[in-house]
């Protein structure tokens, strides 16, 4: 018994380092922060799906962007579902195509 349980911790604890690593490479590219305002301003996607997913590198503890392009807009994303009324977002439709417009030019 003790040997299946020292086993499973190890199998554990090698997965949880693992998926660390994978997290850890998986740094977001400019493209896809353009490609997700693209797909909020075609309906594919919601802005609160786009915050959730910018919120996951901004709110990081240990979040390491380089590029400096990247986490401005990460940013910028992580506010894209904010409202200034019940019924209105803070940021327009044509806000988000001025937030890709200088790389789409």
């Amino acid at each position: 018994m003790y040997l299946i349980s020292t086993v499973l911790c190890i199998l554990l604890i090698n997965h949880l380092i693992l998926e660390y690593v994978v997290i850890k490479l998986s740094e977001p590219k400019l493209i896809e922060c353009i490609n997700k305002i693209k797909s909020v301003l075609n309906g594919q996607t919601t802005r609160e799906e786009v915050s959730g997913w910018a919120g996951t590198y901004v709110y990081a503890d240990d979040s390491e962007v380089e590029d400096d392009r990247v986490w401005d807009m990460l940013i910028l994303l992580s506010g894209i579902d904010l409202k200034d009324s019940p019924e209105a977002y803070l940021h327009s439709t044509d806000d988000l195509n001025d937030w890709i417009k200088p790389y789409t030019e």
